[in-house]
């Protein structure tokens, strides 16, 4: 037992161990806060839509304009990630988000908010964190050494994808002690702070391949051949996918189902999104503490398949404990699949490549999520939200195991070479 645990502490140690670069260490330390504010605006956003309209096609449609510009920038934001220089596009888009929540923040404070008024302003700021997206993720091959890399994928892999509920945990708390217009507030300072890192870090590396801008369009797409022309990649991306549009619009739902399917109020959706953050924290934590090189696929169809059962078992509860439990399973298994993707993609992609791969598994991580909150809030008040849930999880769960046969065999491929060794 004390040889297990020294080796278990020298292998955490490793996995951690791109925080000694004291470049990577800033840029984590200010990213982290950065995409943690980006959610406390969500919810927030989600809040308001939800108090002015107590409609869940509201929600849907809140959530579609923060994130359907991934839909749209992302690819080009994956050429931008490979063509130009990743600091001072992530400058520019952390103004613009910056100056976006503040007019937000205004807004609310005067008394002047309406719901034209919050869709462009989440519209906007979906279109900054769309474009800056894909740099954020790729920059960090330059702010460590190549043989820290692993460990810094996995950290950075690790903090976006616990922000994407780890926020939410910390909005519910706020948002009841403080209001909406603390949200807004609080992610401006996030951003401020980013912005102050970003300016001290070094500039990035030149890139090596300067592409005619009349050329972009067809780079883009690039990023969508390299994933379909690989077997263990275009069968994650259809699980993924699947999952992203079928089910991941839940969380923004949470203050419908708290209310309609639960019966309880504010309360109850900060006590959702808590659940949710403390999953996510859980399934970070354990999987930093894993080998990440051992069959990433087959992890994340697992996951996916988990997170479509607990999907189905929140249509049919009607109790909080038990949701509450439900919100803690579909953080973990939605923080695992996404740090395992994000992990596969940096192992397995080329460095030339990494930047409009990372575009088009954006396309797939946020305005997947915007359709999926879309298509539930719609047939909400046509089925009903139960309905609608066990729909979706339906659907994921039909296309992970018409899917899974290709990703058992991509896992057996990329195993062989190991235990040849």
């Amino acid at each position: 037992m004390r040889l297990f645990s020294r080796r278990w502490l020298a292998h955490q140690g490793k996995r951690f161990d791109a925080l000694g670069c004291r470049d990577f260490r800033r840029f984590t330390y200010g990213n982290g806060l950065s995409l943690i504010g980006t959610w406390l605006q969500r919810v927030g956003a989600g809040w308001l839509a939800w108090d002015a309209s107590h409609s869940s096609v509201w929600l849907g449609v809140v959530a579609f304009a923060d994130l359907f510009p991934t839909l749209l920038f992302a690819p080009l934001a994956g050429v931008m990630a490979d063509r130009c220089d990743r600091r001072k596009v992530m400058l520019v888009c952390q103004c613009v988000a910056l100056a976006v929540t503040v007019l937000q923040c205004g807004l609310l404070l005067a008394g002047a908010q309406s719901l034209a008024a919050l869709l462009v302003t989440t519209s906007i700021a979906g279109t900054a964190n769309a474009l800056c997206q894909p740099a954020r993720m790729a920059w960090i091959s330059s702010l460590v050494p190549p043989p820290r890399l692993a460990s810094a994928v996995a950290i950075n892999s690790l903090c976006f994808n616990l922000a994407r509920f780890a926020g939410p945990a910390v909005a519910g708390a706020v948002l009841l002690e403080f209001g909406a217009a603390a949200l807004f507030g609080l992610n401006a300072l996030s951003y401020g702070v980013f912005i102050g890192v970003l300016m001290r870090l070094p500039a990035a590396p030149t890139p090596a391949v300067m592409a005619p801008y009349a050329r972009w369009f067809g780079d883009a797409l690039d990023g969508f051949r390299y994933l379909g022309s690989v077997a263990y990649l275009r069968g994650v991306f259809v699980i993924t996918a699947a999952s992203a549009v079928c089910i991941r619009g839940i969380p923004e739902l949470a203050p419908a189902i708290s209310e309609q399917l639960l019966r309880q109020g504010p309360r109850g959706f900060a006590s959702l999104v808590a659940a949710a953050g403390a999953g996510a924290l859980a399934g970070g934590v354990w999987f930093s503490g894993r080998d990440g090189t051992r069959c990433v696929a087959t992890l994340i169809r697992h996951h996916v398949l988990a997170a479509s059962l607990v999907t189905l078992a929140l249509a049919l509860t009607r109790d909080l404990r038990l949701a509450l439990a439900l919100f803690f399973a579909m953080g973990f298994s939605v923080v695992v699949t996404g740090i395992g993707t994000q992990t596969l993609i940096h192992q397995s992609v080329p460095e030339q490549m990494r930047g409009r791969v990372l575009g088009s598994y954006g396309v797939i991580y946020r305005a997947g999520p915007a359709l999926s909150a879309l298509w539930l809030g719609a047939a909400a008040p046509l089925a009903g939200l139960r309905t609608a849930l066990g729909l979706g999880g339906l659907l994921c769960v039909a296309v992970c195991f018409v899917a899974s046969v290709r990703v058992r065999r991509a896992a057996r491929n990329m195993a062989r070479p190991r235990r040849a060794r």
